[in-house]
């Protein structure tokens, strides 16, 4: 039956990418922000004196602004109309609908959620915010569990090697995580909701301009008891601000800021024992600061200037109970420091050369110990490493933008594994037919080796060389009627060498490696199609196969995987100063290697499982002295109440439900 399903996706995806490609996208609801390098704009604004919106443009893909329909590689973009329809609480329950994203959480809600794009590992994905680092520097990925879409104003997912631009852990793609620029009249925003499992969530927010200043500002809550009897229960703190000032005509200061405090019950630590853990628990504390300098020193010539530092606190603690027997706690505390310069040169119409310089600085701490009446561990370092970077990137217009291609090379030089250098290449050509492109491109990526398999005791290896991959990608995009439908079919095929892993030892224990090769191969497609005029009827498609060329399969990663998303908008024709909007996702995911706790942690196969979700909203506009609108909202996870696993063991939460209030004025 399920096979079926992902059939059937795959079947409206070709149609609608196919049968409908000349038909566009309904334009986005957000209104045109300032631009930068960590913070552009997408707008659903229109032309002036035109129907036609402004294009969308993106910055993760070039480090400059770009259009995306002029990118020669593949970005998708999640602005902050789609966050609003669906009504996601956190960034990575949009993230599940980009094609090629597999996300695996352990269990409830604030449990350890990783995410694979492209078939890479979880530590072979960059994460950003606003432009700054966040992956962990002990583990490398990056856990989403607790990264809500409070004051962010889109996501920019680029699928495929960004090494050239960003460096190590690339080889997957780029995710970046972009806040709202505020802007216009000061205005604001407060939400209160509830649900099932004691569940509360609140919201306020504020932005706007004052003289030079343009601010946003969000803060919010949420608490939860979670779907089991104990141990399950979750809360997370979130604030962000942005201010840019603009200090001249041509120059412009920013200010970054977002903290997240979370903690959370671990009902499944025990899962390996197969009984419920009564009192293991997990704080994590994220915060981020950036400054950043831009301004066009003479013209067509921009100078950018930043540094950050993010800064996270993990604590974990779990007693003795009645199945385990340790006591184990830990403290693990990591910071990046990061300073950048970037240079663009515009000449005019035909080419930008983009050149920067870039210092990072990691740290780690670690203290931990772990007390059993039959052993005793206790295992702590302190290290920190430098890299300092250099990249170049030309891009190129020619033929009156007909042909687009983008090259570039960076070189890192890192006081562990010495220099690793990263070249790219890739080209877009439109086609005679109006608004299709054509895209191919090489890229070559590394990882560089984390603080724990560089340090850890009885496990870590300072020897260890980075990472390395070399990934093909071609593609088509189809644009022409961009007031219909868009479409994207994308193949790649990435090789990656030199994989850490752990090999056992003579004594008996594991030692942190350069051993392991992976070789994949992906097709990924994505339609959207405006079918209906007044209401608004959209649906959108995706459908991904991935499979591993090598042996053995890539574990939490499916062969087959994909989802259709149904969204219709429109007003109330009796109520002329209303609107509603009411989206509907399914998502099908298909059989995956994972490791079993239950069984030794052996290798097993993680079910196929399809999940609906439901979510609608319905606003009556000038509810409010000076204008503002008030919205009732509400929306239903896993609508059908499936059963099943996301990480084999850890058993995903069941039906559950949201409805709040919402005043914008």
């Amino acid at each position: 039956m399920r096979g079926s399903v992902l059939v059937g996706i795959a079947a409206v995806a070709l149609v609608c990418g196919v049968g409908t490609a000349r038909a566009q996208a309904a334009p986005a609801a957000s209104a045109e922000t300032d631009a930068a390098e960590d913070g552009g704009t997408v707008s659903g604004a229109t032309q002036s004196g035109s129907d036609e919106p402004l294009a969308t443009i993106v910055v993760t893909a070039t480090r400059t602004e770009t259009r995306l329909d002029e990118t020669t590689t593949t970005v998708t973009v999640i602005d902050r109309a789609e966050i609003e329809q669906r009504h996601a609480e956190t960034v990575v329950e949009l993230l599940r609908d980009v094609p090629d994203v597999d996300v695996v959480q352990n269990g409830s809600r604030g449990t350890n959620t990783e995410l694979f794009l492209r078939g890479a590992d979880a530590d072979q994905t960059l994460v950003l915010i606003d432009g700054v680092e966040v992956n962990s520097v002990t583990l490398g990925a990056f856990d989403f569990s607790s990264l809500t879409t409070d004051n962010v104003e889109r996501i920019e997912v680029l699928r495929g090697a960004g090494g050239t631009l960003y460096g190590s852990q690339a080889i997957g793609g780029v995710i970046n995580v972009i806040t709202r620029a505020g802007g216009g009249a000061p205005h604001g925003s407060v939400l209160g909701e509830g649900g099932n499992g004691s569940t509360g969530h609140g919201a306020v927010s504020s932005a706007g301009q004052m003289g030079r200043l343009r601010y946003s500002v969000a803060g919010a809550y949420l608490d939860t008891q979670g779907f089991h009897a104990h141990n399950d229960d979750y809360r997370n703190g979130t604030a962000s601000l942005r201010l840019d000032y603009d200090v001249a005509e041509h120059a412009t200061a920013r200010l970054f800021f977002r903290y997240a405090n979370a903690d959370v019950g671990l009902i499944n630590s025990n899962n390996f024992l197969a009984a419920p853990d009564p009192n293991a628990r997990q704080s994590d504390e994220l915060y981020l600061i950036k400054g950043e300098w831009e301004q066009e020193l003479i013209p067509d010539l921009e100078l950018r200037v930043a540094g950050s530092f993010a800064h996270s606190d993990e604590h974990f603690n779990d007693p003795p109970d009645a199945a385990e027997t340790s006591d184990t706690r830990s403290t693990i505390t990591g910071g990046i420091v990061t300073s950048e310069i970037q240079l663009n040169h515009y000449w005019k119409q035909l080419m930008i050369t983009t050149a920067g310089i870039e210092f990072e600085e990691r740290s780690a701490n670690i203290r931990s110990l772990t007390v059993d009446p039959a052993f005793t561990f206790n295992d702590h370092f302190d290290e920190s490493r430098r890299n300092v970077a250099g990249y170049f990137q030309e891009q190129l217009r020619l033929l009156d933008g007909a042909l687009l291609g983008v090259g570039g090379v960076r070189v890192d030089g890192n006081q562990e594994f010495g220099t690793a250098v990263s070249p790219s290449g890739s080209v877009s050509y439109a086609l005679p037919i109006p608004g299709v492109r054509l895209k191919a491109g090489y890229a070559e990526g590394f990882r560089a080796p984390t603080f724990n398999e560089l340090f850890f005791p009885n496990f870590g290896n300072p020897n260890l060389g980075a990472e390395t991959s070399r990934e093909y990608s071609v593609g088509v995009v189809d644009t022409a009627w961009q007031r219909r439908a868009t479409s994207e079919l994308a193949l790649f095929d990435r090789v990656t060498h030199d994989l850490i892993e752990g090999q056992p030892q003579p004594d008996g224990s594991f030692q942190a490696e350069n051993v392991g090769t992976v070789h994949v191969r992906g097709v990924e497609i994505a339609p959207r199609v405006l079918v209906w005029r007044d209401p608004d009827v959209t649906i959108g498609a995706s459908y991904a196969r991935l499979f591993r060329v090598d042996t053995p399969p890539l574990l939490r990663r499916p062969k087959h995987r994909g989802g259709v998303t149904v969204n219709v908008a429109g007003r109330d024709l009796l109520r002329p100063r209303t609107h509603y909007d009411v989206n509907l996702n399914l998502r099908v995911v298909g059989d995956r290697q994972d490791v079993n706790p239950a069984a030794g942690f052996a290798f097993d196969e993680n079910p196929a499982y399809t999940k609906v979700d439901l979510a609608a909203s319905y606003t009556l506009e000038g509810m409010f002295p000076r204008g503002g609108d008030l919205t009732l909202f509400a929306k239903v996870e896993n609508l059908l109440d499936a059963r099943y696993d996301e990480a084999l063991g850890f058993r995903a939460p069941p039906i559950n439900f949201l409805a709040g209030l919402r005043a914008a004025f």
